[in-house]
């Protein structure tokens, strides 16, 4: 059984204009009641719609200081407000990321205990900019990173292998486990592209050193290579860190047609690259995969954007690896840069 959550009521944290807004969540539960596949996976209980409690002040501070659940609520006191120019804070916003994460808690927590095989966290607002300390980039809190926390201190997990396939870089993700041997990043990104983060050469520091693994990848890269690249490096740094969980950071936006990211991705693609998480879950985590929405914003296409389409595709795969993609919008029409010379470097950095 898989499992996934989707909230309705995340509609309350909106600015008017703002890439990240509640259009996005509502393509997507669109997309997933026309999807003739997922539809009859929720008929015969394949496929399953949870929710689970507002994270606890204990589950994030794990990961956050006080003073950053302290802005939020700050803000909201308010009225609202900008945590920096980028992230808005509404008056509903920190009760409802409280509620995005605590409904990845309750995916992990369905994967850890064998309720479920698989999960899906269709939340809002994505995370993985938000650094340990403050908001950033949209997200206001670090869902994956609580989510890796909660499975090590909750269900005993030795080892979490987090992969991020946003266009761009979790570097508030990578912050919090920097100097952490145990949770090893593994982020594909546009190289140069917004945060700035995530450069080859960025490993961890101390104990944590080698388990922080970058990919920054030129503008235009296509399928067959970000495809490439994940089969040749993901199954090798899984087979060494051997995982009990692994957490997906699924950003949609490296997309051809996202309006902001650079990259040349399909959704057949994206959902290959998926395809290889999923594999390597399958391999050396017993399958426990919980993926998490970050980013895509090509939301607002009639009949689902690609934002849409490759949330559908991802679920089609956690349900059956061997699932066709759903991609009304075809591959890129010119072939993408080479990227062999960073993937090289990245494998001979890591020993991969």
């Amino acid at each position: 059984m898989t499992v996934f959550t989707l909230r309705s009521d995340s509609d309350a944290h909106a600015e008017a204009g703002h890439p990240e807004r509640p259009e996005r969540r509502a393509a997507i539960q669109a997309r997933l009641a026309a999807d003739p596949v997922l539809v009859a996976a929720r008929e015969t209980g394949r496929l399953v719609r949870i929710e689970g409690a507002e994270a606890t002040a204990e589950a994030l501070l794990r990961v956050h200081t006080p003073d950053h659940i302290l802005l939020l609520d700050v803000l909201a006191a308010q009225g609202g407000g900008h945590a920096d120019a980028d992230t808005y804070v509404t008056a509903a916003s920190p009760r409802i990321a409280r509620e995005t994460c605590g409904d990845l808690l309750a995916c992990v927590d369905a994967v850890m205990t064998g309720a479920a095989v698989n999960a899906f966290a269709l939340g809002r607002p994505p995370g993985h900019h938000a650094r340990p300390s403050t908001p950033m980039g949209f997200c206001l809190l670090s869902n994956v990173a609580v989510a890796a926390r909660h499975a090590q201190a909750v269900h005993g997990a030795t080892r979490v292998l987090i992969v991020d396939i946003d266009v761009h870089h979790g570097n508030g993700t990578e912050e919090a486990f920097y100097a952490d041997p145990d949770v090893v990043f593994f982020s594909s990104h546009q190289g140069g592209l917004y945060p700035g983060t995530g450069q080859t050469g960025d490993t961890g520091a101390g104990a944590g050193r080698g388990a922080t693994v970058n990919l920054p990848v030129p503008a235009g890269t296509d399928d067959a290579g970000l495809v490439g690249a994940y089969r040749r490096l993901l199954p090798a740094l899984a087979a060494r860190v051997r995982p009990d969980l692994v957490l997906l950071s699924a950003g949609y936006d490296a997309h051809r047609l996202d309006p902001l990211g650079g990259l040349a991705l399909s959704v057949a693609g994206l959902t290959d690259v998926v395809r290889v998480v999923a594999e390597v879950s399958d391999r050396y985590a017993g399958g426990r995969l919980v993926a998490c929405l970050e980013g895509g914003y090509h939301a607002m296409a009639e009949g689902g954007g690609a934002l849409a389409h490759g949330v559908a595709s991802t679920l089609r795969v956690l349900l059956d690896p061997a699932a066709e993609a759903t991609d009304p919008f075809g591959p890129a029409r010119a072939p993408g840069p080479d990227v062999s010379a960073v993937v090289d470097a990245v494998a001979g950095l890591h020993g991969l």
